[in-house]
Parts: C-alpha cells; structure tokens; sequence
C-alpha cells in the first residue's frame, strides 16, 4: 500500500472520469484544482446506504458554509464506473451543487494512500472515507474513517474547523 499523502504535500496526479451531457471525459484533478481552495469528499462506493443517507448530504447540507469559507469547488470522489457515479449524483445531488468524479481505476485513492479492503461488504478493493482540503493543490487537510461505514471525521464541519 502507498503510504498516505500528508499535510503539505502536492496533492498527487489522478487521471478521473466525469459525465457531462451523457458523455464521458477525463479530468486531471491537479488541473482541476489548481489555482482553487477544494474540499473533496471520497466515498466507498455509489448508491451505498452511509454514503447516500449521511455523508453526501451532509456535505450537501452544508455546501453554502463551504463556500462562505473560500471553497469554490465542492467536489465528490467515487470509485464506480463515471455511469454509475452520474446515476448516484443525480439522485443524490439533483441540484448539481457538487461536482462527481469517477475514481473507478481507484488511481486517486492509491495514490492518496487511502484503499480499503471490504469483502465483506461485497466492495473488494475500494476508497476508504476520507475528505481532503486542498488550496492550490497542495493538501491542507486529509482525515480518513477509522471503518468505512463511519462518519466521524469526513463532516462538512471537520473542514470548516480551520
């Protein structure tokens, strides 16, 4: 396993997918947040019960404090297929306050140093839990669940706290 990235450190190249009008494209996230303050929640998986009823909306919950603190992208990392991730954003995010990234190669969170091993939720390999703050793509925050059904640590509020 990669070890983890700390505070401080230059976020780490991941090539991810994203769903724009029913076609998908290829993101490079240090493009995406260079130049930006972002707060970037990681999920287990779409359409997962703690994901989809606590995490996200929370986030979601609390989009205008994120803002209101100098985030200007609000951003969501899932390792599924970018269809399935455009499937969960639009259930879950009908309003399209976030923006979903497929991390569905798990490159992000292997180089973050955050993949879980969850067979017994019948996920395999996936992402851990995490949420990370960046400013110019420099890493000024990334807090990880101890278990990937927690939700401790990955609040909104646990960004806002700086």
């Amino acid at each position: 396993m990669t070890p983890r990235v700390s505070v401080g450190e230059r976020v780490p190249q991941a090539l991810l997918g994203r769903m724009i009008d029913g076609a998908m494209y290829t993101v490079e996230l240090h493009e995406l947040i260079a130049g930006r303050r972002a707060v970037i929640a990681g999920v287990p998986g779409a359409f997962t019960p703690v994901c989809t009823c606590r995490h996200i909306p929370d986030i979601l919950e609390n989009a205008g404090r994120l803002r209101a603190a100098g985030y200007d992208l609000i951003a969501c990392v899932v390792p599924n297929s970018p269809w399935a991730v455009a499937a969960w954003a639009a259930e879950v995010d009908p309003a399209g306050v976030m923006t979903f990234l497929s991390d569905g190669n798990l490159t992000l969170a292997r180089a973050l140093g955050v993949t879980v091993s969850a067979p017994d939720l019948m996920l395999g390999e996936t992402s851990a839990r995490y949420l990370l703050a960046t400013d110019n793509g420099i890493v000024r925050r990334l807090n990880v669940e101890a278990k990937i059904n927690n939700v401790d640590c990955t609040r909104a509020r646990d960004v806002l706290i700086d």
